[in-house]
């Protein structure tokens, strides 16, 4: 029990300090892949540490040779022997909620955000259908004054410019949203943010999942920059989101004008440094030390309960 508790204070103070810790980073604008991953690393280590916490609980005290069905039952004839037929059967069922709730919580978010999504895409590619292509980006050009462009992934990606965009953008920065665009196809970033806004809708009342689905949308945007910038420059980028920053692209596409715009165009124009070598060291090794703290917290107790079972005479 001593480990399930120390799961679930894990469990909590991730949730709590985990959004702070890492808004306060300053390296995030300079490597906003690697932030990606450690706002994953983050959310999952609260995962793994909430379903390793019911795990626990229920790890019997000796090892039991026998199946599935009748090892289900010798856990449970553990738990009241330990703790009373009432406090048994509560751990029990404490133990079930937290090793089965979470996952099926985000499957069922995860299912729901990918069918709206699929859905919405779908109604746009419908209204694409038949519309011209711009001959130099291969983006579908829809008709409207204000400039804006957007991607629409799966089925090999699809790019839209509105005509306000093509009229208005010079060829370079043109080139710009474009490029914009492919490197969220490239990325699968629809993907991330999908994700993302799942666990936002499962476990929106924490505070490392209620800010998970910005941080992350924010984030993409940021990486597609870096990409774009890499064939355009920051500057033509700059000038380019500056035209769009008004533009709204629909549900379930993402759109050059995503984020924090104005944040994003004053990121592009003083670039600001990306951790060297050691700081990715040290930042990958964070992300790594935050999924193996519940093993290693669960490993103590099943290493004991084994060698106790191997070492009777």
């Amino acid at each position: 029990m001593t480990a399930a508790a120390l799961l679930l204070a894990y469990a909590a103070a991730l949730a709590v300090l985990g959004p702070r810790l890492l808004d306060r980073a300053a390296w995030t604008a300079g490597a906003p892949r690697l932030a990606i991953g450690t706002w994953f690393a983050t959310a999952g280590s609260f995962l793994l540490a909430v379903v390793l916490a019911g795990v626990v609980i229920v790890v019997p005290l000796e090892v039991h040779h026998g199946a599935g069905g009748e090892f289900v039952w010798h856990c449970l004839r553990e738990l009241r022997e330990h703790y009373g037929t009432v406090g048994g059967t509560a751990l029990a069922a404490a133990a079930v909620v937290l090793m089965c709730a979470a996952p099926a919580r985000l499957a069922a978010s995860l299912a729901v955000v990918l069918r709206e999504a699929r859905r919405e895409r779908g109604r746009l590619r419908r209204g694409l259908a038949g519309l011209p292509v711009e001959p130099e980006s291969g983006a579908v050009v829809v008709a409207g004054e204000r400039p804006a462009a957007y991607c629409l992934p799966d089925r090999g990606g699809l790019i839209v410019l509105t005509s306000g965009a093509v009229s208005m953008l010079d060829r370079e920065q043109l080139r710009a949203v474009v490029a914009h665009e492919r490197a969220h196809l490239r990325g699968h970033h629809h993907r991330l943010a999908a994700v993302a806004e799942a666990a936002g809708r499962g476990f929106g009342r924490l505070p490392l999942f209620a800010r998970l689905p910005e941080r992350i949308g924010h984030l993409v945007e940021l990486a597609a920059d870096d990409a774009a910038a890499r064939a355009v420059g920051s500057r033509v980028l700059a000038k380019s989101l500056l035209e769009v920053a008004a533009a709204q692209a629909p549900g379930g596409a993402l759109a050059a004008s995503g984020g924090d715009t104005v944040a994003r165009i004053e990121r592009l124009l003083r670039r600001p440094a990306a951790p060297g070598p050691a700081g990715i060291g040290t930042i990958l090794g964070g992300n790594l030390a935050a999924l193996a703290v519940p093993l290693l917290i669960v490993a103590a107790p099943v290493v004991t309960a084994v060698g106790v079972a191997c070492c009777r005479i």
